[in-house]
């Protein structure tokens, strides 16, 4: 007989969602994840389907982001509301093929983040970004308004630093216990040329009065 899994456990398979070729975002999980964007964040979670965001005239996005701008729509409950805030969009679904593909600089995402969990490194990864004020500081990066980048190297090392550093937040929240660290002798060298970065980029979120958290 198998052993009886705890009420967590219980849980997680109620929210843990593969279907054919995709991970879905399920509306028990959707709350949760609501939850914590609400409470860590401030704003809100709002659900955008992916395959309508890609059946457009512009680039397919990322399965997540974080914007300054503000949106019109987000979910409460079932019932769809209309308000001018500040969100985190997520996708209704993950392609599982993508999250094989993905590189990221310390993670391999099929080897350190569960499925049952990746919904959630992926808000707490977003929330990293917000509470720094990272959309922000990236379109000044892109208008060239930090004096403190002087190339467009600059520019790329600094953007790679917000990706470690959300990587590595992230993942710490899930795991506090483990520490990340590159595959390979490449990515070792590659991480330890961006490290230096994050250095800058705090400097650059201070100038901005954004608290290292």
């Amino acid at each position: 007989m198998l052993p009886d899994k705890s009420e967590a456990n219980k849980q997680e398979a109620r929210e843990h969602l593969v279907s054919g070729n995709c991970l879905y975002l399920t509306p028990g999980l959707y709350v949760r994840l609501d939850n914590l964007v609400r409470e860590h964040a401030g704003m809100f979670l709002e659900v955008f389907d992916l395959d309508e965001r890609r059946s457009g005239v512009l680039e397919p996005m990322d399965w997540a982001n974080c914007s300054p701008a503000g949106s019109d729509r987000y979910r409460r409950s079932s019932e769809k509301v209309s308000a001018e805030i500040t969100a985190i969009e997520i996708a209704n679904k993950i392609p599982l093929d993508e999250i094989r593909s993905a590189r990221r600089l310390e993670l391999d995402l099929v080897r350190d983040i569960p499925l049952e969990l990746f919904y959630e490194w992926l808000v707490w990864h977003e929330i990293h970004h917000s509470v720094h004020d990272d959309p922000v500081v990236a379109a000044g990066l892109d208008n060239c308004v930090h004096p403190e980048i002087k190339s467009a190297g600059d520019r790329i090392k600094i953007m790679q630093a917000m990706e470690l550093e959300a990587d590595r937040a992230s993942f710490n929240r899930l795991f506090p216990e483990r520490t990340l660290k590159a595959a390979t002798p490449a990515g070792i060298k590659k991480v330890r040329s961006i490290e230096p970065y994050l250095v800058l980029l705090h400097e650059i979120r201070a100038k901005r009065g954004i608290k290292r958290k």
